[in-house]
């Protein structure tokens, strides 16, 4: 999981499994504070 400032923003990527067991990457945006990004991050690293 990496926090990316992007413009005014932040954002998350990350990888996860899809359902035939390959690696994809993928980003959720549009957090206001890099704490609020970070914290989400490791919330859905734990599902």
């Amino acid at each position: 999981m990496a926090v990316y400032k992007d413009g005014d923003k932040w954002r998350v990527i990350y990888r996860c499994m899809n359902y035939r067991g390959e690696r994809k990457q993928t980003q959720k945006r549009g957090f206001a504070t890099k704490r609020e990004a970070w914290g989400w991050g490791f919330i859905s690293a734990e599902r």
